[in-house]
């Protein structure tokens, strides 16, 4: 039996050239390396200048060797270090004064220094940069501060000086001007010891909270009629109002109106911790707004006093981690508040780190990962007292199994997308048909699905060469017919698919799948009330595993985790077993055992050993938080009978959005892929694990086959690379 925590993360040995034992040294995620810089050698107790680079997906430690013509900066620690422009940005830390060999003649730095990540060196200083800024806006020199970079601008907040006072200020460095702009006074003590300060490079964009706050624009005209000339729409016309249409958080870009905003969050007296949180708001003219959100912080259950706190953005979470020590018991506890009703919840990563010595995390927002670095071997309580940072083995928490991760980004705004979708309803420019399993046929451009449909595509090229090599080939007279010749047993050419033809393609799905399907391509998104329905989306997804539209998958998925609720989970669970999504699968499972073991309370109240007050918050839908993913609150109502299905998931409704029986695809690259639908006469665990079975002999469409793992009476695919644990 295994845990299902067990399955959201995993430890590995790092490999290369694995630093040394380091103090203070700095971590910065860039797309998918993390560099690290600097720091004290614990066993010399001398500063270092070095730069390694570690490879998020290889766990592979590359020394970076520097020009000797570099102007490398002078060895630190308990500095800060950010990304901005493919450019590391140091400032400030505690150093050994030049031209002394005393370990303990100690000095606090305020210089800002680059490094060019593309070019492997350090940027040269201006002649001129230090009379470049003010003198009442250059910073007090300083270490165990805190830093983040947004809008092109970097905020140094608060810190020591070399007596330990604390500089209760914060500094803002224009990062293209490269001249201290700005100065104000804070009134909190803010370091490295008890506070984190963090931003985002993605904003996450909340349409339906924008458009109730804005009036719908009408530049867009009449549903119905956007393309008419007469702005008259036919009586009978088939038309998604646009206050029907379902438009999911998704990231973008921060602009002015958007910035991305720094989470500053402490936490002090550890014997009754007291919690802080506020929001910083980059403004015009340097200038920045201040929200204090210490009290609208909820929860079940709260984070305990975290020491030496990591912490980073993820989508609409704000992800804090750090060691917990009390007299009884030591952890490096990891939670995430939701940012969106300000609910805090406990990331639970089974026993990956319940044994070693861990202390520094960040997060791999494109793989929505957050990893610990530390020793599996080493003892947590002797290298706090130490502050001393292994790098000898990391464990990877995925991130998305509790329904935490990035948005996907838009192809095209809102808009744009209600205008793609009025062009399908509309009928422009419609010169081609799809056919649907019962008969009934959707138009649309061909055109279209050529330039957002590569399986179509190509299977176009395919239809029109082989049409013209018959034409090619076609005797001048009648009469005069050869035999057909007989094709070699070797190497043939590819043909096109058969249900292809020059003005129609027969989709094997029935109507309203197709129309949802077409309504993706039309508005490159899943907007409409048909597309959200459980039944059309479980459809969709598993075409987008077997036509490989990567997009298309991620839009399910993401729509999908909003939906997971305990009515949905079966059926979630299922279709994302057959497409190989295991974060979602893993999610789906959570709250499927949550359901299925439901017992009376027993009036026995279980505390954390983290220390934390409360239980462990743990929602419906497998998150993080006592919430649904769409913001709505799923209470069950009458209680199914423990282990049996939800049929009424995957059946659909009567107009026959999923067919009651098995059916059988062909996906971009000609495998099999096979889907099934459950009955509420079987026994949960029988269905989950026909399911398994069918998409682990599949072996189609990128399925691999992959191990089974009984979990608490269910069976789950785990893939053998991501539970092996090497030593």
């Amino acid at each position: 039996m295994y845990p299902i925590s067990d399955l959201t993360a995993f430890c590995r040995r790092t490999t290369g050239d694995v630093p040394p034992k380091l103090v203070g040294a700095s971590t910065t995620v860039v797309g998918s390396k993390m560099y690290l810089y600097g720091g004290r050698l614990v066993s010399e107790r001398r500063m270092v200048s070095d730069i390694y680079m570690f490879d998020l997906e290889t766990f592979v430690w590359e020394k970076l060797v520097l020009s000797p013509d570099d102007e490398v900066p002078q060895a630190r620690y308990f500095h800060s270090a950010d990304a901005w422009n493919n450019h590391l940005v140091v400032f400030g830390g505690m150093s050994i004064r030049l031209q002394s060999d005393n370990p303990e003649d100690l000095c606090v730095l305020n210089d800002v220094r680059l490094f060019d990540l593309g070019a492997r060196r350090w940027v040269p200083l201006p002649s001129n940069f230090a009379d470049a800024s003010p003198n009442s806006l250059a910073p007090n020199a300083r270490y165990a501060h805190l830093s983040s970079v947004t809008s092109n601008r970097l905020f140094i907040i608060g810190g020591q000086d070399l007596n330990n006072v604390w500089l209760d200020d914060i500094y803002i460095f224009d990062l293209n001007t490269k001249v201290w702009v700005s100065r104000r006074d804070y009134p909190r003590h803010c370091g490295t010891y008890r506070s984190v300060a963090v931003t985002a490079d993605m904003r996450v964009r909340l349409p339906q909270e924008e458009m109730r706050a804005t009036p719908t624009s009408p530049k867009l005209g009449k549903p119905g009629a956007r393309f008419k000339v007469d702005q008259v729409a036919p009586a009978t016309a088939p038309v998604t109002q646009s206050e029907a249409l379902i438009h999911l958080p998704y990231s973008a870009a921060p602009t002015e109106e958007y910035p991305c905003d720094i989470y500053l969050f402490s936490n002090y007296n550890f014997t009754d911790v007291q919690r802080e949180l506020e929001v910083f708001t980059p403004l015009p003219n340097n200038n920045f707004a201040v929200t204090d959100k210490s009290n609208a912080m909820t929860g079940t259950s709260f984070p305990p006093g975290l020491r030496f706190p990591t912490g980073a953005i993820l989508g609409t979470y704000f992800i804090v981690a750090g060691t917990y020590i009390s007299q009884t018991y030591q952890s490096f506890s990891i939670w995430a508040l939701d940012m969106v009703n300000m609910t805090w919840s406990r990331i639970d990563p089974g026993s990956a780190l319940a044994k070693g010595s861990w202390f520094r995390g960040c997060l791999q927002p494109s793989a929505n990962r957050f990893l610990v670095f530390g020793n599996r071997h080493g003892s947590l309580v002797e290298d706090y007292n130490r502050r001393l940072l292994s790098w000898d083995h990391v464990v990877c928490i995925d991130l998305e199994a509790f329904g935490i991760y990035q948005p996907p980004r838009l192809l095209l705004d809102v808009q744009m997308q209600e205008l793609g979708l009025a062009a399908l309803e509309e009928g422009l420019l419609s010169d081609f048909e799809i056919i649907c399993d019962d008969g009934r046929k959707v138009k649309c451009s061909r055109k279209l699905l050529e330039d957002r449909w590569p399986w179509f595509k190509e299977q176009r090229r395919l239809f029109v060469e082989a049409a013209t090599r018959a034409i090619e080939t076609m005797p001048s007279i009648s009469q005069h017919v050869p035999l057909p010749e007989v094709q070699s047993t070797g190497e043939q050419e590819p043909r096109p698919d058969p249900r292809l033809t020059p003005r129609s393609f027969h989709l094997s799905e029935p109507y309203p799948v197709t129309l949802a399907f077409v309504q993706y391509f039309y508005s490159m998104g899943i907007i409409t009330p048909l597309q959200h329905a459980p039944a059309v989306l479980s459809q969709l997804l598993l075409l987008s595993s077997t036509y490989e539209l990567d997009h298309l998958r991620i839009l399910a998925k993401h729509a999908m985790h909003r939906a997971l609720s305990y009515a949905t989970s079966v059926g979630i669970y299922g279709v994302s077993t057959l497409c190989s999504c295991r974060s979602l699968q893993i999610r789906a499972l959570r709250v499927v055992m949550a359901y299925s073991q439901r017992r009376p309370p027993s009036g026995r109240t279980r505390i954390d050993r983290d220390g934390s007050s409360g239980s462990r918050n743990t929602d419906a839908n497998g998150g993080p938080g006592p919430h649904s993913g769409n913001g709505r609150s799923d209470a069950p109502g009458a209680a199914r009978p423990r282990g049996m299905s939800d049929a009424s998931y995957l059946r659909g409704p009567e107009s026959g959005a999923s067919s009651p029986g098995g059916r059988g695809y062909v996906n971009a690259n000609g495998a099999k892929t096979m889907r099934f639908s459950m009955d509420n006469s079987v026994p949960m665990t029988h269905a989950a694990q026909q399911l398994i079975r069918a998409s682990s002999e599949s072996g189609a469409g990128g399925h691999r086959a992959d191990l089974h793992v009984q979990v608490e009476g269910l069976s789950i695919q785990e893939p053998m690379s991501a539970c092996a644990m090497s030593s």
